[in-house]
């Protein structure tokens, strides 16, 4: 392809996004093809190529999954902005849970009088740190309901020790944990242990495409993940841009996802062009003005290189 066009851009979070990624500067790049746009958002910690690789093999065999998802979107946008129709036309988005990086009382008292019933919370490396300040918060904020992140972190007799001393009522607050365990290395049995032990509802992120049906919940990211026909789905962001988060809630929107998703992720980074579009993050969606995914003068403001000057670079 001789006509790709790429901006590449850094997001500066307030706090760590990820207990596996010791940084606030996340980099990426929007890129262009025609008519339409997409967005390569790489986080190297979790596995994926370099922004370096991506658009490599973007301008190449294109066989990452990054960049797969990202012309996949491109080809949706493209072809609803030739039309001149929005991609949201006819369609719903399904409501959000906020998130916040790390635990952080100002951010939770925020989402509360933003409307949001529920928030996805990042645990860290002090896992127990992390559990308390969020056991003290349900009983600061009783009707919030969380959905905890461990990124496979946890440990099966930390959390079995942990939660016999919660009460019934601060159990009840727990949406479900994510990823709490490793999944496919001998993580099934341990799901399941920790489920009969507690209660408590397990999503699967990481792995969602080997879940064996173990998993209440199937956590879908676009970005990486084709979309997935399935009633325990729920769509959640890449942590990426603007542009790769409404893809994200128009994937949702277009498979009819009812669940409580994480679509609402662009308040985690420092304002932008883009995210003013989007507005204050809340549990209702604002989907941009425009055909295709919108942002039309965003898009076109910025200095656009072609792919093949970043290879020579």
């Amino acid at each position: 392809m001789t006509n790709l066009w790429v901006w590449k851009y850094a997001l500066e979070s307030a706090t760590t996004l990820n207990s596996k990624a010791n940084r606030r500067v996340y980099e990426g790049a929007l890129v262009r093809l025609g008519s339409g746009f997409g967005c390569l958002h790489p986080w190297p910690e979790l596995g994926d190529a370099s922004l370096a690789e991506c658009l490599a093999d973007l301008a190449g065999p294109q066989n990452l999954p990054l960049v797969k998802r990202s012309l996949a979107c491109i080809a949706q946008d493209a072809k609803a902005r030739e039309e001149g129709r929005s991609l949201f036309e006819g369609l719903q988005v399904p409501p959000s849970h906020a998130t916040i990086g790390g635990f952080d009382r100002g951010a939770v008292e925020q989402a509360a009088a933003r409307g949001f019933t529920h928030l996805k919370v990042k645990a860290g490396s002090q896992i127990k740190k992390d559990l308390s300040q969020i056991r003290d918060a349900i009983r600061e904020w009783p009707s919030l309901r969380w959905r905890i992140d461990f990124n496979e972190n946890g440990n099966l007799d930390h959390f079995l020790r942990e939660f016999r001393e919660w009460s019934d009522e601060e159990m009840s607050a727990i949406d479900f944990l994510e990823d709490p365990l490793p999944y496919p290395r001998g993580g099934a049995e341990s799901w399941s242990t920790l489920r009969e032990a507690t209660g408590l509802a397990l999503a699967n992120d990481r792995w969602v495409e080997k879940d064996d049906g173990s998993s209440e919940i199937l956590v879908v990211k676009p970005a990486v993940n084709e979309m997935i026909r399935d009633p325990r789905v729920i769509v959640t962001t890449y942590l990426d841009h603007p542009l790769g988060q409404v893809f994200a809630a128009w994937e949702a929107a277009h498979a009819g996802v009812k669940n409580l998703c994480g679509l609402q992720t662009h308040g985690v980074f420092r304002k932008s062009d883009f995210t003013e579009i989007l507005g204050e993050p809340g549990p209702k969606f604002r989907v941009p003005e425009g055909s295709g995914l919108g942002f039309i003068e965003a898009l076109e403001s910025l200095e656009w290189i072609k792919l093949n000057h970043e290879r020579s670079s």
